[in-house]
């Protein structure tokens, strides 16, 4: 199994997970312009996705299901509860072929074993365990802490796709407005760099061997400054990177190739 951000930001948030068989898009919040050149430069056209799995209904995370659609009828696949949002807020162009996932209940979509995972966020919003029955994969953004189910089912993941999205300094200082800063440093928010690096003390990731920060605020971050305080309480042999925004990054395997 094997992943790749193709865009990880406040912008546009999307994930492509494959094994040998089944290749999935985790969000699709890539503008029209972005998808195909994105998804060319990883070595994929739309007609390789086999479905699309929902976090959460926010626009970053899910602009281009319209474009998707267009290109090929893929399933999209979350709980009831996210789904029911994003028929209330998503204007489709054409009907799609909406699937629940049972919270915290294996399901298969094709030969991928995907558990969705309640999160805390201000719309009704899941973290995934996916695994190709060897590897897994914990996928956890866009939360404003991280609940003690996701702290016991990530344990043993070989790979982890964590929030790392702001710094609380600079998130304090900046030019946001009141009620903005409360929403997003609180229980229903985002992830900070300190929570982030917290999280991976309380995973302990015996198994793990990438970790990768993801939806990083391009105004109230720094990737150096994330990747120093989640490595300060990461065990050394663990690769640890920082996907940029607005572009892809590597596939998971050519990064651990370069360890």
């Amino acid at each position: 199994m094997r992943f790749c951000s193709l865009s990880s930001c406040s912008y546009a948030n999307s994930v492509v997970i494959q094994d040998n068989h089944t290749c999935i898009l985790v969000d699709c919040g890539l503008r029209k312009r972005d998808i195909k050149p994105f998804l060319n430069h990883v070595g994929m056209t739309v007609k390789d996705i086999d479905a699309v799995l929902v976090t959460h209904c926010h626009i970053d995370h899910t602009y281009g299901l319209n474009y998707i659609l267009a290109e090929k009828e893929v399933p999209i696949y979350s709980t009831s509860g996210v789904l029911k949002e994003l028929n209330i807020n998503y204007q489709f162009k054409r009907v799609p072929k909406l699937l629940t996932l049972q919270m915290e209940q294996l399901e298969f979509i094709d030969t991928l074993q995907v558990t969705p995972f309640k999160l805390s966020h201000d719309v009704q919003t899941v973290g995934f365990l996916i695994s190709d029955g060897n590897e897994s994969l914990g996928y956890l953004t866009d939360t404003g802490y991280v609940p003690e189910q996701c702290l016991e089912a990530f344990q043993s993941v070989n790979y982890l796709y964590i929030e790392s999205n702001h710094d609380v300094v600079m998130y304090q200082n900046s030019s946001k407005p009141y009620y903005v800063k409360r929403r997003n440093l609180g229980p229903n928010g985002h992830l900070s760099n300190n929570q982030c690096s917290q999280a991976l003390v309380d995973l302990r990731l015996a198994q793990c061997s990438l970790v990768t920060l993801a939806h990083l605020s391009e105004e109230d971050n720094e990737p150096e400054l994330a990747l120093r305080t989640a490595k300060a309480n990461l065990m050394k042999d663990i690769q640890l990177v920082a996907a940029p925004p607005r572009k892809p990054g590597e596939w998971s395997n050519v990064t651990l190739k370069k360890r």
